[in-house]
């Protein structure tokens, strides 16, 4: 393992971050929801209407999608923010692993 010393991150790094975390989870509970709609229950719901059956499991992952997408926007924008204040009094200490296969 091995220490990076740096000034900033880039706000696109953070945000790529944010949305990569993000969209897997989101994905991951959202077809979940999709197999309960298509088992019947009204887990997904699309414009105030309860969307069941396949249709549920195609509605779902645009939903996580959509909400990965705001929760990025709005999330990564305050932690840019704060990062950017906090370069300002200190360095960002990043710790990294060597990947063998490319050794």
């Amino acid at each position: 393992m091995e220490s990076l010393e740096i000034k900033k991150l880039s706000a696109g790094s953070v945000y790529k971050l944010i949305f990569i975390g993000s969209l897997l989870g989101m994905l991951l509970v959202t077809l979940f929801f999709g197999v309960l709609g298509v088992l019947g229950m009204e887990t997904v719901s699309w414009n105030g209407q309860p969307v069941t059956g396949f249709k549920a499991l195609l509605v779902a992952p645009m939903i996580g999608v959509m909400m990965s997408a705001l929760f990025t926007a709005i999330f990564g924008s305050v932690i840019v923010l704060g990062l950017w204040l906090y370069a300002f009094y200190r360095p960002l200490t990043l710790y990294v692993f060597e990947n063998k296969d490319q050794t």
